[in-house]
Formats: C-alpha cells, structure tokens, sequence
C-alpha cells in the first residue's frame, strides 16, 4: 500500500472519529489534567508531559506506559480514543503523553519505519526523543517497567522501540500498527511481550502485510516474529475466547491467539483478530481498561491465575 494512501485515509477516520477536533495546547492540556492528577513536563522544545496518581509518593515503584498516537492525530486526541488518562489513578501507573512532529503538511508523525511515516524524509530521531523521555521521567519517578502502546502509527512506533532495545521496555501494544517488512531489522532484539491487535478489513495497513515499493509485516507475521525472537514454542498456540471489543460489529468478533509455551524471559505473544474490523474501531467504554490489565498482568505468566 502506498504512503500517500495511508496519508488520505487515516486523517479521514481520524477526523470522523474526533468530529474534526483541534490540538489543544499543551497549556490547556496541562490545566485539565492536574486537577486530579500530579503532572510533570518533560522534554524541553519538544515537550510531553508525564501524567501520575494524585497521591503518588515519588519513592514508590511505579509502572510506566508511554502512550503514541497515530499519523495525523496527537496525545490528547489519542488519549480521548484510548481513555488512559482516566485509569492512571486507579490503576496506579505513570503515563507519558507524548507528541511525534509536524511534517511539511503540517501533520503529526512517528519516524518508526521505511514505511511510515516520516513520508517527507526529515530523519528525525524518534528512538532517541522518546529515549530520552523515558529517562527524563526516571528523574521524577521510581520506574518499576515500561510499556509502550500505539495506534496505527503509533503502534510502529511502539515495535520500533522494542526493535531497538529500549532499557526497561518489557511489553508493547499496538492497534492497527505493524513493523518492518524485513525481519533482520529486529533480529537482535530482547524478547518482550507483544500484543497485536488488528482488523481484518483494514484498509490503511492491512492485516495481511503489504509488498511492493514499501513494505511492511501482515499481523500474523508479525506475532509469530516476536514469538520467534522469544523462542515459543509454535505447535501448541492457546485460542483463547473471544472478546466484544468493537460496538459497530455485532457479537464477540474478536479471535485471541497467544503463545507463551516455551517463551523466554516468561514473555506471552498475543493477536487479539477484530473480523471484519477497520484502522479505527468503534471500541467499547472498556478497551483501555482491558489494555492495561493485559500489559499489567497478561504479559506476564507469573501473574495469572
């Protein structure tokens, strides 16, 4: 599939799904979040800001997600979409909310891969921004484990960071993102654990993969890369059942697939399948909530019942 595809379509879903919603400022953003939260700003030109519980006491040990949106969207949009905001206090957990670049276009972006999305070339270094952030917040906070979640784009950039070796990460998820269609790019990464979550009728990043000019890792593939990398074992996958995760698709559409037999580093690799679901679904009030009690307890066996 194209860039210029992925371009036109994912600002289209996006500005449906936020009913052409500005970016607020980051003053504003601020203003809305500390009134029930202790917030931080991290990252000096570029700035992000790192959310926690109202009462946290700095010395406790504390999860940390870095949350990345999608191409043409940014961290508050995508935090109304994924509701992550309004877990941190009782959840218990440190958010970073950051934000990719303008483009010429004008549009936000995330440097993850050859295929998306800095489709202007700048070479901005994303690996090292949100490096730095994750060890700027170390300053503020005792970190316990990072996670890292994205959509669409953001979910590259999520792959991206666990490609690369990112200290601390310990588990990615991504909606609708994917990873480079060259499997060496990430042939010496550390096992972590991977959820990947995708529609099947996608047609901005296809569920299948994508070949051609630029190319990138169908869902499937995708998961048994990094099953592959923790050394699962392939022939006993668990089906799990199925979840109702999208309201504009009758019934539980969602087929789990996990592999976790035989991981190293207790890693659990998992494809959550939404049939028939787009770049942008309809997710029900309870999706973040179900996203964190996966990365918090499901990516690690040590955890579960």
């Amino acid at each position: 599939m194209r860039n210029d595809k992925i371009c036109t379509f994912a600002a289209l879903v996006l500005l449906t799904l936020t009913a052409c919603s500005q970016e607020i400022s980051q003053t504003e953003l601020v203003a809305s979040l500390s009134e029930n939260h202790i917030v931080h700003t991290l990252g000096g030109q570029r700035p992000a800001l790192l959310v926690l519980p109202a009462d946290h006491d700095p010395k406790t040990p504390i999860p940390l997600v870095l949350s990345l949106h999608g191409f043409t969207s940014h961290a508050a949009e995508h935090d109304r979409y994924f509701g992550l905001s309004q877990r941190v206090n009782d959840d218990r957990f440190a958010l970073i909310m950051a934000n990719g670049t303008h483009d010429p276009d004008g549009k936000r972006f995330w440097n993850a891969t050859d295929f998306c999305c800095d489709l202007h070339n700048t070479q901005v270094d994303d690996v090292q921004y949100l490096s730095g952030l994750l060890e700027e917040a170390a300053t503020h906070i005792a970190v316990e484990r990072i996670f890292a979640l994205g959509h669409s784009n953001g979910g590259f950039m999520a792959y991206r960071l666990a490609c690369e070796g990112i200290p601390g990460l310990v588990a990615i998820a991504s909606l609708a993102g994917t990873s480079f269609s060259d499997p060496s790019r990430c042939a010496f990464a550390a096992p972590v654990s991977v959820l990947q979550i995708h529609g099947t009728a996608d047609e901005t990043v296809a569920y299948d993969g994508s070949t051609g000019e630029r190319e990138y890792a169908g869902a499937e593939e995708v998961a048994l890369r990094w099953a592959a990398l923790a050394r699962c074992d392939f022939t006993s996958p668990e089906t799990l059942p199925p979840l109702d995760l999208d309201q504009g698709i009758d019934g539980p559409e969602t087929v789990r697939t996990r592999y976790r037999t035989g991981c190293r580093n207790d890693v659990t690799i998992e494809l959550w399948t939404i049939e028939q679901g787009s770049h942008v679904p309809r997710f029900a009030p309870d999706f973040g909530q179900r996203l964190l009690n996966w990365l918090f307890s499901d990516s690690r066996p040590d955890t579960l019942s």
